[in-house]
């Protein structure tokens, strides 16, 4: 029986759980080799991305090929994610916070806030 987290991550296709405890120790299906810090770095080995795990020299193309587009869409979604818990962020108005182009310091807020409180 093979060991893998309750996950649909394309990684999991090519490797497995070393042990059940450590949930961060891979084992390349393909090459063997084992590899710590999760199955994103398990898809850069597989994609043959040098830097934090050395590549694996039995993954083919096509393997290669879905773990990049794996990877890029993973930073695409995150930046999406990002983008929008910014423009959230912008559009939240704080009652009796000074504007933008007010000229206030950090002081004379924290002064006004205490007085009304």
């Amino acid at each position: 029986m093979s060991l893998k987290r309750n996950s649909d991550d394309i990684g999991w296709d090519y490797g497995v759980l070393v042990n059940p405890n450590n949930l961060n120790l891979i084992k390349c299906k393909l090459c063997g080799q084992e590899v710590s810090a999760g199955i994103y770095r398990l898809k850069l080995h597989i994609a043959g991305i040098r830097g934090q795990v050395k590549p694996c020299r039995k993954s083919s193309e096509e393997d290669k090929e879905k773990c990049k587009k794996a990877i890029d869409d993973s930073k695409k979604d995150k930046k999406a994610r990002y983008a929008e818990r910014q423009e959230d962020r912008d559009a939240v108005d704080l009652v009796g916070a000074p504007d933008a182009d007010e000229d206030t310091t950090a002081a004379e807020v924290y002064r006004s806030t205490r007085s009304t409180i």
